[in-house]
């Protein structure tokens, strides 16, 4: 598939047309162009300069795909497509190219590009040169399906060690919930994983039952209501018990219940709620190209300490750089995290 300005996708099928022995064969073209005022891509409307570029490369007829944030990369899987080919407009070291880039990659698609057409930075790059003209190819290390599925056997490794070894802990806090107040042991809510996919997360129950129609209160009063995250000092919703294990995150351990169903990861973005999912700007949606976490860059920088802009920024670059070892660097710092009570109410 072909992306970019209506010349630039011209330039690119003549380009193809006359290397062949590339086997690059187009199956569609998405034309774009950079909105001056917003500095964001759009879909370009000029329809007859596009028409007037395919017919000029022998009079072809492809689709044409609508530019979208959300599902782009479907559209180009379902055509069976294999590499994404930018022409122009997604200049280097633009958000509109990294937002790009992560969301095609994350789908296990290739990018290919004139070498000046974008900043390779970070990517595993391969240079091919025909004829005097230089194509390269990148792909995010961290997306190959290797690494995707090191990462699900890591998570399947520690979440069923966790489930084993932490049940002196869960059963005793179990029975304390119940016997507190006679309520439900755990707390499910529904939250967005994977590329928006929703999913009901547990956790054990820290709060009063009717947490949830209280909290639009205390945000009105407290003067969060436009934050992603809502946190409180000393809230009044949490109970003796709850106190307790949120002290020491064991309100979190059911979730390895959700790892171990492959809902979430060990390591990851925090799960977040379907209402903060539709807020979310261009450049912290990616945080959805991955599954959310127990834990996180997040988690282990202060938590509830730490501004919504400053958590927004940790995930972002938690999704574009994230490894294995890495994500075991993470789960050390949690530890520390858990002793030092850093943000933890």
């Amino acid at each position: 598939m072909i992306i970019g300005s209506p010349h630039g996708i011209g330039r690119t099928l003549q380009f193809l047309g006359q290397r062949r022995q590339l086997n690059y064969r187009p199956v569609a073209v998405c034309p774009i162009h950079l909105n001056p005022d917003t500095g964001l891509i759009e879909q370009s409307t000029d329809h007859e300069t596009l028409r007037e570029e395919m017919q000029k490369n022998e009079g072809c007829q492809l689709p044409v795909l609508e530019y979208s944030d959300h599902n782009l990369a479907e559209q180009i899987i379902d055509m069976n497509a294999q590499t994404v080919m930018v022409a122009d407009e997604l200049r280097r070291y633009s958000d509109n190219y990294d937002i790009f880039s992560v969301r095609m990659e994350s789908f296990g698609l290739e990018i290919a590009m004139l070498a000046s057409a974008a900043d390779t930075s970070n990517h595993e790059i391969q240079v091919r040169s025909i004829q005097g003209t230089t194509i390269i190819t990148q792909r995010l290390a961290q997306y190959t399906p290797a690494r995707r599925l090191t990462k699900r056997l890591f998570d399947l490794v520690i979440s069923s060690l966790a489930i084993i070894c932490s049940s002196i802990i869960t059963i005793p806090v179990a029975i304390a919930i119940k016997v507190t107040d006679g309520g439900p042991v755990f707390y499910k809510q529904t939250r967005m994983g994977l590329r928006g996919k929703p999913f009901q997360m547990y956790k054990f129950r820290s709060m009063v039952v009717n947490a949830d129609a209280l909290k639009k209160e205390l945000a009105k009063e407290t003067g969060q209501t436009d934050r992603f995250i809502f946190k409180m000092k000393n809230d009044p919703r949490i109970t003796k018990v709850g106190h307790f294990i949120r002290r020491f995150s064991i309100d979190e351990l059911p979730q390895f219940l959700n790892v171990w169903m492959g809902d979430m990861s060990v390591v990851g973005p925090r799960p977040p709620l379907p209402e903060e999912y539709a807020r979310y700007n261009r450049l912290y949606a990616t945080r959805m190209l991955v599954k959310p976490g127990i834990t996180g860059p997040w988690q282990v920088s202060g938590r509830s300490d730490l501004s919504a802009e400053e958590s927004e920024a940790l995930d972002v670059a938690y999704v574009q750089n994230w490894s294995i070892m890495g994500d075991i660097v993470l789960l050390f710092r949690t530890v520390g995290a858990v002793l030092s009570h850093k943000g933890a109410y």
